[in-house]
C-alpha cells in the first residue's frame, strides 16, 4: 500500500510505501495527492520512502512508477528517496541523471535527514570550493562531490561580483583528481549555463584533473566557447596558472 503522510513543509509531498505496492495505489493515491499538490505549488518537494516491510512491487505498479517521474517531469524542485532495497537505490542512481530537480538518495535510518534536506531552501554544504586570486585575476574552482544546481548558483554568486570587479578574467581553473560529474539532470542544466554565461568573460580555462573529462574539455571546448582551453595532470596547478597568466589582460 501507499500511504500519503502529513508533511511539516507545505510544498512538500511525503509517501510511505509498505507491503506489495499496485498499480491501483499509485492510481487512487499517488497520483491524485500529486496532482492536488501541484495544483497550489508550481514546484513540489517529495519524500519517497520505501519502509522496512516492504515486500514487492506489481509489474503495472513498476511501470506507473516511472510513469510518474517523466508525467511531472518539470515539476520537481528536490526528491529524496528513503530506502535501504539495493535494487530500488541502484534504479534511482540510474535513472536519476534523467530528471530535472535533485534526487538524493537516503537509508532508512536517515529519513530525519531527508526530511531536513528537503526543507532547505539553499545548498549549506557546497561542493565547490573557490578561491580567488585579484592579483593574476584567476578564479579556482575546487569540485569535490557530485555537482548540483545549487553548487553553480554559489559559484556564480561568488564569480560574478569578482568579474565585475575585475571586467574579465585571466582565467578560470577546474581543479579536480577525479571529476564528480553531476547529482542530476537540473545539475548538468546549471553547469552548461553557467559555462554559457560566463565564457566571453574569461580568457583562458584549464581543467587540472586525471579525469578524462579534461581531455574531453581541451579538445571539444574551443568549440563552444571563446576562451582558450588547456587540460593538465592534476599535479600542476602552478603550471595551469603559469599558463593563464603567461598573456594576461
Amino acid at each position: 500500500m501507499i500511504e500519503v503522510k502529513q508533511d511539516t513543509n507545505k510544498e512538500t509531498i511525503e509517501f510511505e510505501l509498505s507491503g506489495e505496492i499496485s498499480a491501483e495505489d499509485y492510481e487512487k493515491t499517488l497520483i491524485p495527492a500529486l496532482e492536488e499538490k501541484l495544483k497550489k505549488f508550481d514546484k513540489i518537494n517529495m519524500l519517497y520512502h520505501v519502509g522496512e516491510d516492504f515486500k514487492s512491487y506489481e509489474l503495472k505498479a513498476m511501470y506507473d512508477d516511472a510513469k510518474v517521474g517523466f508525467k511531472f517531469l518539470n515539476r520537481w524542485n528536490k526528491i529524496a528517496v528513503v530506502s535501504d532495497v539495493e535494487w530500488i537505490v541502484n534504479g534511482v542512481k540510474f535513472f536519476a541523471f534523467s530528471i530535472p530537480g535533485e534526487i538524493k538518495i537516503f537509508s532508512n535510518n536517515e529519513i530525519e535527514s531527508a526530511r531536513k534536506w528537503l526543507s532547505q531552501k539553499e545548498s549549506l554544504s557546497p561542493n565547490i570550493k573557490i578561491t580567488l586570486q585579484k592579483e593574476s585575476k584567476i578564479a579556482i574552482l575546487e569540485l569535490e562531490k557530485s555537482l548540483s544546481k545549487d553548487d553553480f548558483l554559489y559559484a556564480k554568486s561568488i564569480i560574478d561580483p569578482f568579474i565585475k570587479e575585475n571586467e574579465k578574467l585571466n582565467g578560470i581553473i577546474i581543479y579536480t583528481k577525479d571529476f564528480p560529474y553531476w547529482d542530476s539532470f537540473s545539475g548538468f542544466i546549471s553547469h552548461m549555463k553557467f559555462i554559457k554565461n560566463h565564457h566571453q568573460d574569461v580568457k583562458k580555462l584549464a581543467f587540472v584533473t586525471d579525469s578524462f573529462v579534461g581531455e574531453v574539455g581541451e579538445h571539444l571546448g574551443s568549440h563552444f566557447i571563446s576562451a582558450e582551453v588547456k587540460n593538465f595532470d592534476f599535479n600542476a596547478l602552478q603550471e595551469a596558472k603559469e599558463w593563464i597568466i603567461s598573456d594576461k589582460i
